[in-house]
């Protein structure tokens, strides 16, 4: 079973109808949004045709023909389409769900180019960047989707893909970047890869390793570096141990030390 999560949006009364089961209710609720004046965006319709056609049939031909793009409102249409994947599976339609997170993980490398040629052709904004916020936390829902019912390489995907579109949209924000890296360094050790995970723990000491000294040297308090603090934690142990030539004994003792103050 997935954790509870908050939806948002203008679909988010239909997502809890699902997850409670209240089936006739959420078919009202589609039905309702085509007639009413809300229905004014360019992916709503295709977006509710494929949950009316999952709920009736448990598969959906629009879901086949969907295409999740940048240019197309893909960051709206992957969160919208993450937070039915938990609906369905929370309200007990297993099947939908599967169907459903299986369209979305297929779509992830492709949504990851749109968003690098997105970004060389139009630059980056206030709005890629809500955008990117958008996508990471629907690969978070899509990941816990595909950790709950035990679909390893699923969840390997999501951790490998979400970090190259980390790095497109959110590359200035440290905290995200560096928990991205751990997460994905943690990927790479799961699949025995300790080059892969070597050379992302090495990208964290170089990129976020001042972070240490940040905090040391400033009397206030600062969320997003101790939210960064915990992939260099993360980053440190892995070297020290394979790296014995160079170790990371002195950034450890720091870190325990800030972490104990800070408790």
């Amino acid at each position: 079973m997935m954790k509870s999560i908050t939806c948002k949006g203008k679909h988010a009364e239909l997502c809890r109808a699902i997850a409670d089961g209240r089936r006739d209710e959420a078919m009202q609720l589609i039905y309702a949004f085509f007639r009413s004046e809300e229905n004014t965006d360019s992916y709503s319709v295709s977006l509710l045709t494929v949950i009316r056609e999952l709920l009736e049939d448990g598969d959906s031909d629009e879901m086949y023909r969907m295409r999740i793009r940048m240019r197309s409102n893909g960051d709206r249409v992957l969160i919208n389409l993450a937070q039915f994947v938990w609906a369905f599976e929370t309200g007990g339609l297993e099947d939908a769900a599967e169907t459903l997170a299986g369209k979305c993980l297929s779509e992830l490398p492709k949504l990851c180019r749109s968003m690098n040629d997105f970004a060389q052709e139009e630059g980056l904004s206030a709005a890629t960047e809500m955008a990117g916020r958008r996508i990471r936390e629907a690969v978070r829902i899509l990941r816990m989707y595909f950790e709950s019912v035990d679909n390893d390489d699923a969840v390997d995907t999501c951790d490998e893909v979400n970090l190259d579109m980390t790095r497109v949209f959110l590359f200035t924000h440290e905290n995200m970047m560096s928990e991205d890296l751990m997460i994905a360094a943690k990927c790479a050790d799961r699949r025995g890869n300790s080059l892969i995970r070597d050379r992302l723990c090495r990208e964290i000491m170089r990129e976020y390793g001042s972070v240490i000294e940040k905090i040391q040297s400033s009397a206030e308090f600062n969320r997003e570096w101790y939210e960064t603090l915990e992939g260099v934690k993360y980053a440190c142990e892995i070297l020290d141990e394979s790296e014995p030539d160079h170790p990371y004994s002195t950034q450890l003792k720091a870190i325990e030390h800030i972490l104990r103050v800070g408790s």
